[in-house]
């Protein structure tokens, strides 16, 4: 298997969140290929997530999400890095998954994979594979880290706000009431806020990502929103609660979603880092023991000019055959 031009054909493939049919029809192709029984995983009418081998609770899963955000970038080689949206979130890592399963395979030892729908939005993915009950020794998640070990990652409270207002004529704002005016106060207090802190990793954040609103400039606003999302270091109920007492009824608020931080499994010995970013591990927690390593950085993802080093991705590919053996026998 040449998993170089594997990640590149990946990245070809546009598979932006809601639109995975044509990624999960490959990846289907592929492990059957492989000699791997498959099976779509129902999502949705029209999204599915693919499993393969995964037959007992002794298995030790790998798993990633096939998703991308928008837009699509067409991938190309530059350098020794392969470019593209999703080049390594997570195109890079899906090839290196399924070039250590035929290293594993030459080994006698069988792959098991789960490959999920809508982890950069909703993860309803995820949350349709732990569902289900099935159950895995292990799950070996796949995001960038560098090929190092994370030990913890931030949580994620995430949501929109929409304030209501009176429109009228802004040279007589008297006669009115602007909905964006209300907003920006309700944002501003937010970001003044203290969302905690942890030692282990660090400093809540918070991102207003999208604001809506208003319908010309001389007009008060008659709506507004703004979808915020704060990477949280305690509980996720107590930061919810904080938000409600700072919008004290002058906001609707639909939640979007919530998970607490999550500590992951590190094989004793190995070197490991904490991470900023969420995952689908609150939701395949429940299936097994998760673990989280991956090639690429993370601070290439979502940008115009994504990437992921060649030389990664093959280190990824013996790094992955050899822990997941690992764990099998351990």
């Amino acid at each position: 298997m040449d998993v170089i031009q594997l990640a590149l054909d990946l990245i070809h493939i546009e598979s932006i969140t809601g639109n995975e049919a044509a990624i999960a029809t490959r990846l289907e192709a592929i492990c059957t290929g492989m000699g791997l029984p498959v099976e779509r995983q129902r999502v949705s009418d029209k999204r599915w997530n693919i499993v393969a081998n995964w037959t007992t609770d002794n298995d030790i899963l790998f798993c990633t999400h096939i998703d991308t955000v928008p837009p699509h970038i067409p991938g190309h080689m530059e350098n020794g890095y392969l470019y593209g949206r999703g080049a390594c979130d997570t195109k890079g890592i899906i090839a290196a998954m399924l070039g250590a399963g035929e290293i594993m395979m030459s080994r006698h030892v069988t792959p098991s994979y789960l490959f999920v729908v809508g982890e950069e939005t909703d993860s309803a993915g995820a949350k349709a594979a732990a569902v289900t009950g099935r159950k895995a020794r292990y799950v070996i998640v796949g995001e960038p880290t560098e090929n190092q070990f994370a030990h913890a990652h931030k949580g994620m409270l995430s949501y929109t706000l929409h304030t209501s207002g009176t429109a009228a004529h802004s040279g007589y704002p008297e006669r009115g009431a602007s909905a964006i005016h209300v907003l920006l106060d309700i944002l501003g207090e937010i970001q003044a806020a203290d969302w905690g802190r942890d030692p282990e990793i660090g400093e809540a954040t918070t991102n207003v990502g999208l604001i809506q609103g208003g319908a010309a400039p001389n007009v008060l606003a008659e709506a507004a929103s703004a979808t915020v999302v704060h990477r949280i270091v305690d509980s996720f109920e107590a930061r919810l609660q904080q938000v409600r007492e700072i919008i004290s009824g002058r906001a609707e608020i639909d939640v979007h979603a919530q998970n607490n931080p999550q500590r992951m499994y590190v094989p004793p010995g190995e070197p490991s880092i904490s991470v900023s970013y969420g995952t689908d591990i609150p939701y395949v927690r429940s299936i097994g023991t998760p673990l989280l390593i991956g090639p690429g950085s993370i601070h290439d993802a979502h940008t115009a000019q994504e990437k992921i080093s060649c030389e990664q991705i093959l280190t990824a590919v013996e790094r992955y055959a050899t822990l997941a053996t690992a764990l099998q026998t351990a």
